[in-house]
């Protein structure tokens, strides 16, 4: 008796979670439509070896109208597709992400002004994402090795950069990740908001089919004989 109720409560669990993940599914969409403020500048970076257009990008998701900005150089995407069931939102907490929020609070509001504003912009976010410990796009780990005659834009990315402890984190940021193409963030949009669903952690579902067991076969062991 007491294999079979661990097999009916094992098999709940099972079925609970596959039900659980299926509700959640949803065909997110993705479309990228253009840059914030064309033309692109151009720019050498250590570790890539071709000059890199730089700058935020206009699209939709779900629909929705965002602007979002790179935060992976080791895979790519296309402007003008949409990308169905590619990208899942998530809100991460770490320190990247703090620092991500101050640059966002301190700069985000001239970001989508002009193309050197956004490519500084853009330039700021990828030193923070792989160099954070040295923020500075003049060496360490992350670097501009050639501006193509930007040399402004770089000294605005890394005026930004020297400020960010001014500045408190007060943006809900939102990574968009792909396990085929780049990876982006955006600011928390309402629609974005919504998709922050737990999934359902299948031990804890396992944990309390166990318990309704244990509950039943207690209950069964006390039962008076008649």
């Amino acid at each position: 008796m007491i294999k079979r109720l661990l097999k009916q409560a094992i098999l709940g669990a099972t079925v609970a979670t596959v039900l659980g993940a299926a509700s959640l599914a949803s065909a997110d969409s993705l479309a990228t439509k253009k840059w914030v403020a064309p033309p692109p500048q151009s720019f050498g970076l250590v570790g890539v070896n071709h000059m890199v257009p730089t700058g935020g990008f206009e699209g939709t998701w779900n629909s929705e109208d965002i602007t979002f900005w790179c935060i992976e150089l080791t895979q790519y995407f296309s402007l003008g597709t949409t990308y169905t069931n590619n990208y899942s939102p998530s809100a991460p907490s770490d320190e990247v992400f703090t620092l991500l929020g101050q640059l966002f609070h301190e700069a985000y509001g001239s970001a989508k002004s002009d193309s050197m504003h956004s490519a500084a912009f853009q330039l700021a976010i990828w030193e923070i994402v792989y160099d954070h410990t040295n923020l500075n796009l003049g060496g360490g780990a992350f670097y501009v090795t050639n501006s193509n005659g930007h040399g402004d834009t770089v000294d605005l990315a890394n005026d930004w950069l020297a400020h960010l402890g001014d500045y408190t984190d007060n943006y809900t940021l939102i990574k968009l990740h792909s396990q085929s193409n780049q990876d982006f963030v955006t600011y928390g949009t309402p629609v974005l908001r919504e998709n922050f669903v737990p999934e359902p952690a299948p031990f804890a579902l396992l944990g309390a089919a166990m318990l309704a067991m244990w509950i039943a076969v207690r209950r069964r062991r006390i039962q008076p004989t008649r």
